[in-house]
C-alpha cells in the first residue's frame, strides 16, 4: 500500500461539450489514413472489409463461368481454349479467396484481401488483352475490357481511408496504363478517354469509401465511447481484456490492470451539482489518457475507470497508479462561482496470475480497490 501525499491543487478549466464534440466522430486525419484509429476499431473495420471481399469473390467465382458460352460461339477454338483456361483459373482463384477465412480481424490481412481481389482480375485483364488484341469480334471484347472500370466501381463498397483507396485505384490504373504502354497506344485518344473515365469513377469510389469510413467511425464511437469523457466504455474494456488475458498467458508476459474510483464523488455532486461532477470526470479522464497513453483506458462505470497495461508487471503498475494518484491531487475544477473543487482517487492494482481468467482478474483488482477505500481513500493498493 502506498501512503498519500498532500499537495496543493492546480486549477484547470474544462470546455463544455458542443459542436466540437459532435464533429469528433471523425476528423480529417481519421479519413486520410488509419494511423489514428484504435486497434479495436481497426479490428472491426477489418472484419467489414474481409467479409465483403469474401462475398464478392464468391460472386465472381460463380459468375465468371457464365461468360464461357459467349466465348464459345463468338471466338475461334484456339482463342476459346486459351481464354477458357484463364477463366477457370480466374474462378478457382476467387473461390480460394472466398474460402480464405484466416485473421478476419487483422487490417493487414484485410488489405491483402483487397489487393488479391484486384490482382486476380487485373492479371486476367492483361492476359485477355494480350490474347485478343487485334482479333475477334469487338462486341465480345467489351466483356473483357470493362473489367478495370468494374473494379474501380467496386472499391466503393469498402470503408477505406483515402491513402488506402488511392493505392488500390493506382493498382487498377497500372494494369490499364501498363498494357497500353506496352501496346504503344497509351496516348491514343480512345485510351486517354478510357483513363479519364477511369479517373472519374475513381473519384466517385473514393468519395463513397470515405463516406462509409466516416459513418462507420461515427457509429463505432457512439457505441463504444463514453459521451462525457470520450474514453472507451465498459463493453470495449471487457472485450479488450478478454483478448489480452489469453494473449498474456500464451506469450508468458505480464499483464496488469488498474481500477480507479473517485473518492466521495457523490458528495461532490450533492454539494456542487452534477455539472461540476461532470467536469471532474472529464478532468480525470484527460489525466488517464495522458498518463497511460500506450494502454487501453476507459470509463468502467459511474466514477470508476479501468486501465489495462499489457507487458507491465505489478511493481511497474504500482508506480503508474501512484503517479496518477499524485496527478489527481494536483487537479481541480471550477464552479460557476469560481470556487476550486479538488478531488482524489483510490486505486486497486492487480497483476494477472497463472491460469487466471479475465473475470477473476477483475474481481481481484476490485478487492484491491475496496481495501484502498477501507484504509482511508486516496491510496494505491496491490491486490494479492
Amino acid at each position: 500500500m502506498v501512503s498519500n501525499q498532500q499537495q496543493g491543487p492546480e486549477e484547470v478549466t474544462l470546455p463544455t461539450s458542443g459542436l466540437r464534440d459532435w464533429l469528433s466522430g471523425a476528423s480529417l486525419s481519421d479519413l486520410l489514413s488509419d494511423r489514428g484509429h484504435s486497434a479495436d476499431f481497426d479490428g472491426l473495420r477489418a472484419e467489414y472489409v474481409s467479409l465483403r471481399v469474401r462475398l464478392l469473390s464468391f460472386l465472381f467465382a460463380l459468375l465468371a463461368p457464365l461468360w464461357i458460352p459467349l466465348d464459345y460461339f463468338f471466338l475461334d477454338s484456339r482463342l476459346f481454349l486459351s481464354l477458357f483456361s484463364m477463366r477457370a483459373a480466374f474462378s478457382v482463384s476467387y473461390l480460394a479467396l472466398a474460402i480464405w477465412s484466416g485473421r478476419p480481424g487483422s487490417m493487414v490481412a484485410a488489405r491483402w484481401r483487397v489487393f488479391l481481389f484486384l490482382l486476380i482480375p487485373g492479371l486476367f485483364y492483361v492476359g485477355s488483352r494480350l490474347l485478343m488484341d487485334g482479333s475477334g469480334d469487338q462486341e465480345i471484347l467489351v466483356g473483357y475490357f470493362f473489367l478495370p472500370f468494374l473494379l474501380v466501381a467496386l472499391l466503393a463498397v469498402f470503408p477505406l481511408a483515402l491513402l488506402e483507396g488511392v493505392v488500390f485505384v493506382l493498382l487498377v490504373g497500372a494494369f490499364v496504363a501498363g498494357f497500353e504502354l506496352y501496346a504503344g497506344t497509351l496516348f491514343d485518344l480512345s485510351t486517354l478517354a478510357d483513363l479519364w473515365l477511369l479517373g472519374l469513377l475513381a473519384a466517385i469510389a473514393l468519395w463513397a469509401e470515405l463516406t462509409q469510413l466516416h459513418m462507420l467511425l461515427r457509429l463505432y464511437r457512439e457505441a463504444t465511447r463514453d459521451p462525457l469523457t470520450r474514453l472507451v466504455n465498459r463493453r470495449v474494456l471487457n472485450r479488450w481484456l478478454s483478448l489480452e488475458v489469453p494473449r498474456a498467458h500464451a506469450e508468458r508476459r505480464p499483464l496488469s490492470v488498474l481500477l480507479f474510483d473517485l473518492d466521495l464523488f457523490k458528495r461532490i455532486n450533492d454539494t456542487y451539482g452534477h455539472l461540476v461532477g461532470d467536469f471532474v470526470l472529464r478532468a480525470f479522464g484527460e489525466l488517464l489518457s495522458k498518463e497511460v497513453a500506450t494502454s487501453l483506458v476507459g470509463r468502467y462505470g459511474g466514477e470508476e475507470f479501468l486501465a489495462i497495461l499489457p507487458g507491465v508487471d505489478g511493481r511497474e503498475a504500482l508506480a503508474v497508479a501512484e503517479r496518477i494518484r499524485q496527478g489527481c491531487c494536483l487537479l481541480s475544477v471550477s464552479t460557476r462561482e469560481g470556487k476550486a473543487v479538488s478531488f482524489t482517487t483510490s486505486v486497486g492494482v492487480a497483476q494477472l496470475a497463472a491460469g487466471e481468467d479475465a473475470e477473476a482478474l477483475i474481481a481481484r483488482v476490485d478487492q484491491g480497490l475496496y481495501q484502498a477505500k477501507e484504509a482511508g481513500r486516496d491510496l494505491v493498493t496491490l491486490a494479492e
